[in-house]
């Protein structure tokens, strides 16, 4: 089958060449280097201005002619899901329907589709134009039922990025006005728990399934805090899986979603779980590692699979172990000194991957909850052991950072 990938994952080229499939790879400049890296084990590739533009993935595919039909049309890029499904259905490829797509990327159709089949999920209203004033504000809150704290994001977003907890009249005004465009969700603040649930669906059912939980909510990277998961063992963990599930189903089947990988949080308690929000895509970080480990299956290779009508291959679970993972964090301000060596050499830290290299300027992590010099893995005999070789990891990047030189600020 000739596959159009739509954003460079070697994770996915892997997949479709094992399973002997053409490559057509779509990018855009800002991941050239990712791209060229990629080509020798692809038919061809092209640039394209925006992966969200389904104009401009459309006419790549005329510039590249001749070429054989397009059979399935795939993207692990959050920002590309719906102009993709567009491209599929233009084409006659598989791919997700635009219905679908839509409803995994705006939070205010996902909420609508959750509310009419009963799925529980805060309570939230859409700002079509923005807020003008603190007046409007108040309308707002009267007419909507809404009370402070509240959080105001993008509609269709990816890694927290714009999310602001707003606790006042004029933090929700601000907030609201920051969003590019002006349209914006506002969502009843939830306290609690956050939790992440990753998986496949086929069919209408699981077929593959991981349940995850944040240390902190992911909103506490906006305060200088990493994300940390640890990945709970199912044979360990049968009542939690279950209670997961029932929620998972009902916001996966509410989407209209029957054959796709997600990527879903949610908040609370097994039994009281809240959905937050879904993606049809995998989950950040490395959360691709940790099915590998605890589940038995590559995720990235499965979003896929799930298109092109590929067999996923399984492995065996884990059973004994416990398994988590960090991002490590970032100084801003400050050029990273943080190597891989250092940090293989703690307590129960089996994998670390870099994305910064040493000299190079931190960002801060309030920007997207996935900004990190890099990530590391753990395993431990419990998610409690986890959490504590978690957090010596997360305190020795910190301690480093501190030794750190400066950016140079040009004058």
């Amino acid at each position: 089958m000739h596959v159009v990938l739509v954003g460079p994952r070697a994770e996915i080229v892997r997949g479709l060449r094992a399973d002997g499939h053409e490559i057509t790879l779509l990018y855009e400049p800002g991941h050239r280097d990712r791209a060229v890296g990629l080509a020798d084990r692809v038919e061809r590739m092209c640039a394209v201005d925006s992966y969200r533009k389904v104009e401009s993935l459309w006419s790549a595919l005329h510039h590249l002619e001749p070429m054989d039909p397009v059979g399935a049309v795939v993207t692990t890029t959050e920002w590309a899901v719906v102009a993709t499904a567009v491209l599929g259905q233009l084409i006659g490829a598989r791919s997700l329907t635009p219905a679908q797509a839509l409803a995994c990327r705006d939070k205010g159709v996902q909420k609508k589709r959750w509310n009419d089949a009963g799925v529980p999920t805060a309570a939230w209203h859409v700002l079509c134009n923005g807020l003008a004033s603190a007046a409007e504000a108040e309308i707002c809150l009267t007419q909507t039922g809404l009370q402070f704290p509240l959080v105001v994001k993008p509609l269709a977003e990816g890694a927290s990025k714009s999310v602001k907890v707003v606790r006042d009249v004029d933090e929700f005004v601000a907030a609201a006005g920051s969003i590019d465009g002006g349209r914006a969700m506002v969502e009843q603040f939830v306290e609690g728990r956050e939790w992440h649930f990753d998986g496949v669906i086929e069919g209408g059912e699981l077929s593959a399934f991981m349940v995850s939980r944040y240390s902190e909510p992911l909103l506490c990277t906006k305060y200088g805090k990493p994300i940390r998961s640890i990945a709970l063992t199912p044979a360990l963990n049968r009542e939690i899986y279950e209670a997961a599930a029932d929620l998972t189903l009902g916001a996966v089947h509410a989407l209209g979603l029957t054959t796709a990988v997600f990527h879903l949080e949610a908040f609370g308690e097994p039994g009281q779980f809240v959905a937050s929000e879904l993606a049809c895509r995998p989950g950040g970080g490395i959360v691709g590692v940790m099915t590998e480990r605890v589940i038995g299956m590559d995720i990235y290779e499965a979003s896929a699979r799930v298109i092109t009508g590929d067999p996923i291959p399984r492995w065996r679970e884990e059973t004994e172990y416990t398994h988590g993972w960090t991002i490590l964090p970032t100084a801003p301000g400050k050029l990273n000194t943080v190597g891989p060596e250092e940090i293989m050499k703690l307590p129960g830290v089996d994998s670390v991957i870099m994305r910064l290299e040493k000299g190079s300027p931190m960002r801060d992590m309030a920007d997207a909850s996935t900004t990190g010099v890099g990530c590391a893995a753990v395993k431990g005999m419990s998610p409690l052991e986890c959490q504590e070789y978690i957090d010596e990891v997360v305190a020795a990047v910190e301690k480093i950072h501190e030794s750190a030189p400066f950016e140079a600020v040009e004058s």
